[in-house]
Order: C-alpha cells, then structure tokens, then sequence
C-alpha cells in the first residue's frame, strides 16, 4: 500500500500520474546515499519554500554524510524552510553526521528504534604514497606560496607544522558543526561533544535529544499533517527532487556503474567530510 498515493509532482513541478483533488499539498524531499552535491536538493527545497500552496514537507533521510561543504548548505536550506512552514524529517536506515547535519533544523526528528543517527563529527584523511612513489623510482618536487600551501600531500610525510595547521582546520569545522546542532536542537556544545563523534540508535538518540520521537515514515507523515493543519486524508504531495542518472549508469546500469567506480582512483579522498 503506497503511503503517498494522492499526487506527485517532480522537482520541475510537472504533474504525476494521480490526481486527489485535494487543494491541500505537502511537499517529500529525500536525502539519500553519500552527500556529495547538495544543488539538486536544495533547488527543490527553495522551490518547496517559495510555494505558498505547499504547507509543510516531509525529509526523508537515508544518508551518512558526506562532503562537508554540500552537507552545510542542505542544513542552511533546510533551516530557512522550517522557519517558514514545518518539517518534519524521517529517518529510515541512517541519518549520521553530515545527513544528521542537514536534519537537525527540524520542527520534529523521527527515527526508527534501530536508524543510525548522531555521528556528529568532522573527517579527513590524508594518504602517504612517499614509499610507494621511491619504490617505483619516480619523485615528486613542489613548488608553492607558502610552506603550508602543500600540507597532506600524499608525496611527503607531514610534518608536526602541517599536522597541527590540519588538526586545527578540522577542529574549527566541527566546532561550526556542533555550534549549529546545538542551536537547532537546543543542546549544548559541551552535551554533543561529550559524544566523541558516535554515532547511536534511534533508541539512544530520543534519550540524548538527538531526534523527538521514534515511529515510522507513516507516523511522521501524520504528524506533519497535524502541523500544517492538513484536514483531507489524502492531501496533494509534491515530491523529488528528480533523480537523475549519469551517462556511464544509462548505458551500463548502476552496477556496472559500481563495479567501474571501484577502480576509479584518480581522485584520492583529501577533501574534508562531514563523516
């Protein structure tokens, strides 16, 4: 039985199949797998927003961060929606760290006894290839404006210089980051800390204050509907944003896609993640 069987609209705004007849519409945003771009979301959050006729969304959120700018920009969005008209967010398998981070400006956080929640913290790691690049007898020369400009190169070992520049990087990020949760959810720095960056059951986080109540997608549903003073049991939903597939996944579908991806080292991991 579909839960959302009234009416749907893609982020573009073009009609779905169903039609209610109902006046009344509530928009379902997703927030789904690893964050690494935020613009499709958030494009259809302000749309979301701007439309006078959509009285309250629904997040739904199966995410365990990501990258940590993309991350930031969904809370930003997120919060100017939910000062304008409720959100409720639901979350299914996991909502952790940078999917936490978009979550927490909320009206109210459900969460499922066994979700995996919290995880509030920042990550990065820096590989070092300095013994593999001598193994193979090829070197690596850096020219650059300051003597920190290269710290984390994955061709010389960090020095205790770089390390501390890094560590106070990263802690500056998650001091933002907890800043943020603990204002939208009305803890206090020294309470989120204390987590060390765990991540925690549903079950827990209702005790930590991480999330408000434990039910599911359904129960999350009818309480938005409550709070945007739905009357009509099937009332109009918008939802999206529209997913979209890359070229490599319309020609080899998305396990060819994954199998490629694996092998796909071009790009190491040195981006600061919200993980």
């Amino acid at each position: 039985m579909a839960l959302f069987s009234a009416y749907s609209q893609n982020e573009e705004g073009e009609g779905g199949a169903l039609f209610s007849g109902s006046s009344e519409k509530l928009g379902v945003a997703n927030l789904e797998g690893t964050i690494d771009d935020s613009t499709r979301l958030v494009r259809f959050l302000r749309k979301l927003r701007e439309d006078s006729s959509v009285r309250g969304v629904l997040l739904r959120v199966n995410s365990g961060g990501g990258a940590y700018g993309p991350s930031q920009e969904l809370y930003y969005a997120v919060k100017k929606l939910a000062a304008k008209k409720p959100v409720v967010v639901s979350i299914g398998s996991v909502a952790a760290s940078g999917g936490y981070y978009a979550a927490c400006p909320a009206k109210v956080i459900y969460a499922l006894p066994g979700s995996i929640t919290g995880s509030i913290g920042v990550l990065s790691r820096f590989p070092n290839l300095q013994g593999v690049s001598e193994k193979l007898g090829f070197t690596y020369q850096s020219f650059t404006s300051g003597k920190l400009k290269d710290a984390g190169s994955p061709f010389r070992a960090l020095t205790d210089e770089d390390r501390a520049y890094l560590q106070g990087l990263v802690s500056d990020l998650h001091d933002i980051f907890v800043g943020d949760v603990a204002q939208a959810r009305q803890l206090t720095p020294d309470a989120l800390n204390a987590l060390q960056g765990k991540a925690v059951t549903g079950a827990a986080g209702l005790s930590l204050g991480l999330v408000d109540k434990l039910g599911t997608q359904e129960d999350a549903f009818e309480e938005l509907k409550k709070l945007a003073s739905i009357t009509d049991k099937h009332p109009a939903v918008i939802r999206g944003p529209k997913k979209e597939q890359s070229r490599l996944e319309e020609f080899f579908g998305r396990l060819g896609t994954a199998f490629f991806k694996k092998f796909d080292t071009a790009t190491p991991d040195l981006e600061l993640r919200a993980q």
